[in-house]
């Protein structure tokens, strides 16, 4: 994509409008292109004389590829008034997607597409960082940095934004937008199974580790009693019971005032994030490695809808954002970090001064197999044969930067594997409720319902460490499928399918009469809505109406969960477990939280909540 400066961009739109003295019908229109995976449609909003809004809807884009295309591809266009747009890189058949239905639209709205084609995209030259002064440094434009910055700034502080890579959201940007808090509104049409009781009974009765832990337990249980008194059949939950939840998926390391911190915040942070734009579904799930029916989704199951809504509401709030800036090393006097040394756009060391602080927002090492290597302390290959689903940009910068200026690591040796990782290419398998994990010998071999490690291990032992996520056409329905997306995807070979679970088989390669076992059984522990043999709780639908279908994956390197520790005031401690006066961390590059494992849908909130804090109390510093 051609480079634009992101704080010039509400003036590009007012300078680009004369890019056409094309007449439109006003109005919004609606088209779908060929996409990487299947249609992408689009809809397009025209006024008289220019297109004025552009939104991407339903699709099957892969998660992590899609979402730069996305914010960017629509956003050119309207600035520049032009089809003539750059491609986003790495997701070219996507970018293409857009601009083929953008041009579908105009022809729609009776304007000439082929002239809108020929607009020529000329770019602002970009206003590069140089050697100045700020309030607060915010280091990494990802979920993190962008609550940090937002937070900052709505405090009252003076903010500079920093990115290394060409483009905004990091590992938030490919996330898929789940966000994990405990909501009664939200939550109070769901029903509390007996297996759902069993597994609170579970936790509860499980030894104290610490006094923390068991005064988080008392907690907990004074108000299952007073639920079991009640005579509720309506979802049990809170956020003691969300960080007792989250304590016990992490073996108890992790840092109960830190979890406690995280949970007691995720619904206030929920809420401030939909006054800032953010929209979230009516529906509350359970995504994979959830644990409880309190994942939030975004509407187009992406963690772009949280990205783009920050950036504007930064921007709008003054944030002086730059891309292609990478910080190199903080700077402190008398031990205090008052700034850092960043190499900018243009290849330029620069000097940045944070009178009130710089946050560290610049995610995990994902990306980085030899730090992985190095610190791994769970799983028998970490290397080059693990592929990752992270961002690029993921290479523990912040934790080495961290480590120079005195910090504390925490949790480093455990990194969490995501099962999911698509090896077909496509699917449904993003939610627990109604989906069937089985492997090349057409069997269940895990709680679809269990921690992610659990599941990551589980498949690892598997035939070829593959296995294959099974649903029906109620399910795929659900989850935003049309005929024609699942239909291209079947075609292009990455969804199997059959109108009979014996058909599908055969599709996938595997014994039919075994499959057909599996999902027999499984739909009698649907039924019975008790723990199965393999100990999962979480049940929804039977698999029962066809076509049915099935997407095979295999596990990748998907988040690491140690870090710089924090206190909950989001300040560095250094190693004697003092505060670094004028240093503070957010997201993935902090440790101490999830301990060995981490409960799928709290990185979001993780990262926001965190982010939000460090942002407000940096700025009163």
């Amino acid at each position: 994509m051609k480079k634009f400066a992101a704080a010039a961009l509400a003036a590009l739109l007012s300078v680009c409008l004369f890019a056409t003295a094309l007449a439109y019908t006003p109005g919004t229109y609606t088209a779908s292109a060929q996409g990487n995976n299947g249609p992408v449609t689009v809809t397009v909003t025209f006024d008289e004389n220019a297109i004025t809004d552009v939104k991407v809807g339903q699709n099957a884009e892969t998660v992590g590829i899609r979402e730069t295309a996305f914010e960017q591809v629509p956003m050119a266009i309207v600035t520049y008034q032009s089809l003539g747009v750059d491609v986003a890189s790495g997701a070219t058949n996507s970018s293409n997607a857009i601009i083929n239905a953008v041009a579908d639209c105009v022809a729609q709205a009776g304007g000439d597409a082929e002239a809108l084609f020929a607009v020529e995209v000329v770019a602002e030259e970009e206003v590069v960082l140089t050697d100045c002064e700020t309030d607060v440094l915010v280091i990494g434009a990802g979920g993190a940095g962008f609550s940090a910055a937002v937070s900052a700034a709505q405090n009252g502080a003076k903010v500079i934004l920093v990115e290394k890579l060409a483009a905004v959201g990091g590992n938030t940007l490919r996330c898929g937008g789940a966000f994990n808090t405990y909501n009664p509104e939200g939550q109070k049409d769901i029903p509390m199974t007996a297996a759902l009781k069993e597994a609170v009974e579970e936790v509860l009765a499980k030894e104290n580790t610490s006094d923390a832990h068991a005064e988080l337990k008392a907690e907990v249980q004074a108000q299952w009693d007073a639920y079991l008194a009640s005579g509720s059949d309506k979802l049990f939950d809170s956020p003691e019971w969300h960080a007792l939840q989250t304590l016990d998926a992490g073996d108890y390391i992790g840092d109960v005032k830190m979890v406690r911190a995280l949970t007691a915040d995720a619904l206030n942070t929920l809420h401030w994030l939909t006054d800032n734009g953010v929209v979230w579904t009516d529906e509350v799930s359970t995504v994979v490695g959830a644990l409880w029916n309190r994942s939030h989704q975004t509407p187009n199951v992406s963690g772009a809808d949280i990205i783009t809504a920050l950036q504007a509401n930064a921007l709008a709030q003054g944030v002086e954002l730059h891309l292609e800036t990478k910080a190199e090393e903080l700077i402190m006097e008398e031990g205090r970090v008052t700034g850092a040394i960043l190499t900018n756009a243009k290849g330029e060391k620069v000097t940045v001064k944070a009178s009130k602080g710089v946050i560290m927002a610049t995610g995990g090492f994902s990306a980085n197999v030899e730090m992985r290597v190095k610190y791994n302390g769970q799983w028998s290959d970490i290397g080059e044969t693990m592929k990752t689903n992270n961002s690029e940009g993921a290479t523990g910068d912040g934790i080495t930067m961290g480590l120079a200026a005195g910090a504390n690591l925490v949790g480093m040796e455990w990194i969490q594997l995501m099962p999911l990782n698509p090896v077909s290419g496509g699917g449904i398998s993003g939610y627990v409720n109604s989906s069937l994990y089985f492997n090349k010998e057409g069997e269940r071999f895990v709680a679809e319902d269990e921690r992610r490690d659990v599941l990551a291990a589980g498949a690892l032992a598997q035939t070829d460490k593959l296995f294959f996520i099974l649903c029906d056409a109620e399910e795929a329905a659900l989850r935003g499928r049309t005929e024609q997306v699942l239909g291209y995807m079947v075609s292009a070979g990455m969804m199997y399918t059959g109108n009979t679970i014996a058909e599908l088989a055969q599709s996938c390669g595997v014994p039919a009469e075994a499959l057909e076992a599996t999902v027999a059984k499984f739909n009698e522990a649907v039924a019975a809505d008790t723990k199965d043999e393999f100990g999962r709780t979480t049940w929804e639908s039977a698999i029962d109406v066809g076509p049915f279908y099935a997407s095979s994956f295999s596990p990748c390197v998907h988040h690491t969960m140690g870090g710089l520790q924090i206190n909950e005031k989001t300040e560095v401690l250094d190693v004697n477990g003092n505060v670094i006066p004028g240093f503070y961390a957010a997201g993935e590059v902090t440790g101490g939280i999830h301990g060995t494992n981490r409960v799928g849908g709290n990185a979001v909130p993780d990262a926001l909540c965190f982010g939000k804090i460090a942002g407000a109390n940096a700025a009163a510093n």
